[in-house]
This record gives structure tokens, sequence and C-alpha cells, in this order.
């Protein structure tokens, strides 16, 4: 008889479920797909019956291949991507597609609010966090502007997590840390507020937010038709769970103040716990953490790995040669080649604002200072140095907070290819560490669930147990004067956009 715990994890383009041992193994890991529908240009949206069943299905299909017996889970906990807005009407039911955070539909929204510092007077103060496109409160006013029968219907905002706990449980709850980066809280009093809507005309979605919930609290049990589809253990214990920044940070270990987090996904997150706030007009967000009464400081942008995502699957993927082949094949082949030791950079450089930048926002994704002499090679190396780029600018804001430790602890899809790791630290010059942890979200998710349940009296000790550290990579110091005139190069550039 073990000890287990269940996460459940929906970011970009998956929903996936892992069971972990208290001690921090990962028994068993399911994953499924959930397609996006871009209904029209700029936006991101997800068919929220289909998103439940994605779920539903890797929950049923981790039980199923675990070995775990379901009476030995001691719980379940929940992460997912930030903001966004997932209506539900009075009966549970969507009112409609759920709108995922790299969602642009509300630019000219956010440009107007932003227009004279107007936004920054009446929320920045309380909420600690820029405004953004993909925020609620612009996706808000979006809908009450265009869709205003959705407002009418809609009975509760909920985040992507929320509603996927709302359906494993049938109760309703917005959990703080999620609320905290969503300009919907007032960090300062830690109470939900729509006290500012009526000055941004976000229109009359009063009494919509539900109460808050606590990351370790239990909000309810699996209910008995979710047990039956899954082979769950009817009124087995759900978490609150916590936001995803929190998770990855928590989930590779750094939860020290001021070491940094350096999640390489669809976002380019860059971040430290803190036992105090920073306010700051420049700086993307800050949150709370789900410890120690921690605040979570981050710079981010969707500028990260999912830039060669976007080039395997879009462009390579689509071409005669590659059209068969597998991904992870194709992603080999591209590594290869810009780490072959033959590939002359040049001055071709790479904006990887595909999906959009809160720091450059007028800027599109693209290469910058081709020329005839330049081929594949010069565009593949580029954006993988373009990537760590954009990683080192936020970065280099954040050091203007803090004296950050090292090493710095780094993981997502960068750190699949060591030479890709290797390049960002000499482009951060910061030492970096690697983890043991291939779903890191979600483990942090489980060791804040993991305190919740009684198995362990904190959150640091909890991941000091759970989490288990890798490779350690120092800068190369002959690299660093390289990159660091070549980071120079591409800065100016990307400022005139």
């Amino acid at each position: 008889m073990g000890r287990f715990l269940l996460g459940i994890d929906n970011g970009g383009s998956v929903s996936k479920a892992a069971i972990y041992d208290v001690d921090g193994t990962m028994v068993s890991v399911a994953s499924t797909p959930v397609p996006s529908e871009a209904v029209k240009a700029g936006w991101s949206e997800r068919n929220m019956d289909l998103l439940w069943k994605s779920n539903l299905d890797a929950m049923r299909q981790i039980v199923q291949v675990s070995g775990v017996d379901p009476a030995d889970i001691l719980g379940i906990t929940c992460t997912g991507h930030g903001n966004g807005v997932y209506l539900v009407d009075g009966q549970g039911d969507p009112v409609r597609n759920g709108i995922v955070s790299n969602d642009s539909r509300a630019a000219k929204l956010v440009e107007r609010w932003s227009e004279g510092d107007r936004y920054n007077a009446l929320y920045l103060d309380s909420t600690m966090q820029q405004i953004f496109t993909g925020a609620p409160i612009a996706l808000l006013a979006h809908l009450a502007e265009n869709e205003p029968e959705s407002m009418r219907r809609t009975h509760s905002i909920l985040m992507i997590k929320d509603y996927i706990r709302f359906k494993l449980t049938g109760r309703l709850g917005l959990e703080i840390t999620d609320a905290s980066c969503t300009n919907l809280l007032d960090m300062r009093t830690r109470r939900l507020t729509t006290e500012n809507f009526k000055e941004l005309g976000v229109g009359d979605w009063e009494g919509k937010l539900p109460d808050l919930v606590g990351s370790n609290e239990v909000v309810g049990g699996v209910l008995k038709e979710v047990a039956d589809y899954t082979g769950l253990k009817e009124g087995t214990p759900v978490f609150g769970g916590i936001s995803d920044i929190s998770a990855s940070a928590i989930g590779c270990g750094a939860v020290e103040d001021y070491q940094p987090a350096i999640i390489t996904g669809t976002w380019s997150i860059n971040e430290f716990f803190a036992p105090e706030p920073v306010v700051d007009p420049d700086l993307f967000m800050t949150s709370l953490a789900p410890f120690d009464d921690r605040y979570l400081i981050m710079e981010a942008s969707p500028t990260s790995a999912a830039s060669l995502d976007w080039l395997v699957n879009r462009v390579l993927k689509r071409t005669p040669g590659f059209a068969q082949a597998e991904s992870q094949d194709v992603y080999e082949w591209c590594n290869d080649i810009v780490f072959s030791g033959d590939v002359e950079p040049r001055d071709v450089g790479f904006m990887p604002y595909l999906y959009g930048s809160n720091l450059h926002p007028n800027a599109l994704g693209g290469w910058f200072s081709l020329s005839n002499a330049d081929g594949l090679e010069q565009l593949l190396y580029s954006l993988y140095e373009g990537v760590a780029f954009s990683h080192r600018e936020h970065v280099q804001r954040l050091r203007g907070y803090a004296d950050l430790l090292s090493p710095a602890r780094i993981t997502g899809g960068v750190t699949n290819s060591a030479p890709w790791t290797q390049m960002f630290a000499d482009v951060l010059a910061l030492p970096l560490e690697t983890v043991n942890a291939p779903q890191s979200g979600i483990l942090g998710a489980v060791i804040v669930a993991a305190v919740g349940a009684g198995v362990y009296p904190s959150v640091r000790e909890a991941a000091s147990t759970m989490v288990t550290g890798g490779e350690e990579i120092r800068p190369d110091g002959q690299r660093e004067g390289l990159f660091q005139k070549r980071y120079a190069a591409w800065k100016e550039t990307v400022d005139r956009f």
C-alpha cells in the first residue's frame, strides 16, 4: 500500500494527468490533445465540453495504466494556463468556447486603456501587474461590447483549472494564486474586485466572480459520475490547486527567496519568490505564492520554445521531405544543424513574437538582416538564439529588482537539447541547473497538495524531498563575450520596432 497524489495540467495544447508518490517519483503520465479553435485571426479558443472530455480521458488512462489502487490516492490537484476566461451559466454549462491566454482579440482595448497611463492609474497599485490582451479584464470588456448575450448568460467567471475542478467536484471557486494573476484580485486586501470595471467600460459582470479558495484547501470530492468514468474513487479529495507559474517554479525546486526559475514553454517565464512585492509599471506581474506569505515576481511573454514548435509543425512538416517524419526526428534534425559547429550566424536575427509580446507590442515575429549569403542554417541558428535573447531581456529586468541566486533552475522544451541549454547559460551569463522532472508544472501542484494532505509541514520541505536536481551548466566564458555583442545588436534592432 502506497500513498499517491494525482495532478492535472491543462496547458497550451494538451491535457495531462500524472500520478506521483509522496517522495516525488512520477509513477505514470497520460496526455490527450485539446484542439484550439481560431475562429478569427488572433483568436484562440477551446470547446469547453471537449476540454473536459480530454481531462476525463487522461484521468481514465492513467488510472488504467499506473497500477495504483485509486483508494491509495490521497487527493487530486489542478494547474493550467493562467488568464483567459472560461464562462459557465447557472446550470454549470459552458456559455461559449473558453478563451486561451494567447488570444489577442482585445488588443485595441488594451492599447486604448494604456494611453496616458490610464490603466496603471486605476489598477497597478492594487493588482501589481500590467494589462495584456489575454487578461480576463480585457477579454471580458471585449465580450461585453461584442457578445452582450454571453455576458448576460454568465453565472461564473472561471480560469481553466477552476473549470476542471468544478467539473470534478460540482463546487465553484476561484483559486487565489490564479486569481492573483488576473487583474481581478486586489493584492493588498486579498479580495476579488470589479470596482474599476465601470471606469474602464468593462461591462456589467457584478456578482459573477465566485468565492476564493485556497491552494491546498480541500474544495470537494470526486463526483460519482466522474468516478464511474475514470475509475477514481468517489469522494477522493480535490484541492484548490495553484497557478501554472507558481507550479512551475515549485516543481523545479526554485523555492528559496530570489532563486530564479526559467521556464521555456509557449511562454518565456522568468521568475523568483520574494518576501516583498514589486510594484512597477515595467514589471509584467507580481502574484501570490502558495506558501509562507511569499510573492512571485515574474517577467514573461509568449516568446519561448514554441517558436521552434511553430517552425517544425507549421513549416517543416508541411514540406514533402518531412511530412511523414515524427516530430521528434525533425527537432533532432534542427538541433544537429544549429550545433554542428559549421554554422556562421552572421547578422541574421530572429524576433520570437509569433504570439505577440508585452515588451514589444507592435513587433511581429520574423527574421531580419537576411542576405543572399544566408540559408536555412542561419534561419535555424538565429531562431534558437532569438528565443534565448528574449529570456535574457526578461532576466535583465529581474536583475534590477534583486540580486539573483545561482544556479537558476531551468525546465521546459529547451532542456531537451543539451547544447541549447548551454547556449542559454552563455546568453544569460548565469549558471543553470536542470531538474529531473519532465512534468514540473504538475509536480509543483502535487507538492502543494502534499502539504494540504498532511504529508509535509511546508512547501519548502516538500520540495526539498520531491524535487531532484539534474545537471549544472556553467557559462562558457569565451562565448559570453560573443553573445554579449550579438545580444546588444539584436536588442537595438528589436527596440526599433
